[in-house]
């Protein structure tokens, strides 16, 4: 019998999200949003989205695109690999989610990024006994938040103009102990909202 946990995540795919406008771009990209599930919660099928945790990852500031920007493990498609390959692959080299440990998946809604990317995000179901190992060439910090706390954050949104049209860009702000202040915005931001808003949906 499938868990209770593993039907109401796979429910998120189905929910209404944020359905934005998104360019034909040459350049195409996928991410994984890791979503950690309280062990005991898992193995009880207890439904508490609440307590589930988003993490993120903080780009090394020697990168030569999105420096230092708040992200989810991604990059560009290889030749001859599905999205969903490279958002897993690109999860381990980043910081070592591995296949095996992956409970369910399933995909938002498309976005792009300023760079010139058209991004194919998936999310990852898995248990919070992740022992993350973040490769420091391209990320420098890995943040694990809440959904609950996500979904107190005072977002807010503005319009800017990207290539020939204006797109609305989500900003979550949150102050993180031992970082600072960030701000969740731009692809990712646009990407946490149209995954928020599906939860929100759920009830």
């Amino acid at each position: 019998m499938t868990k209770k946990i593993l039907k109401v995540f796979k429910k998120l795919e189905e929910m209404n999200g944020l359905d934005e406008y998104v360019p034909d771009l040459a350049r195409r990209s996928a991410i994984l949003l890791p979503i950690l599930c309280p062990e005991k919660d898992f193995t009880e099928d207890l439904v508490k989205v609440g307590d589930w945790q988003l993490v993120f990852t903080i780009r090394a500031s020697h990168l030569k695109e999105h420096a230092g920007e708040v992200s989810f493990p991604g990059g560009r498609i290889d030749a001859f690999e599905s999205p969903l390959d490279t958002a897993l692959r690109e999860a381990y080299e980043e910081i070592g989610i591995k296949k095996t440990d992956i409970k369910a998946s399933i995909k938002l809604n498309h976005s792009f990024a300023r760079s010139g990317y058209h991004i194919e995000p998936f999310c990852a179901l898995l248990l919070d006994k992740q022992d993350f190992i973040h490769n420091e060439s391209e990320v420098s910090h890995v943040i694990c938040l809440s959904i609950e706390k996500l979904l107190q954050i005072k977002c807010w949104t503005e319009e800017r103009a990207i290539m020939n049209f204006t797109r609305k860009v989500w900003h979550y702000p949150i102050k993180i102990e031992e970082i600072g202040e960030i701000d969740i915005w731009g692809a990712t931001g646009n990407i946490l909202h149209d995954f928020l808003l599906r939860v929100k949906n759920l009830t």
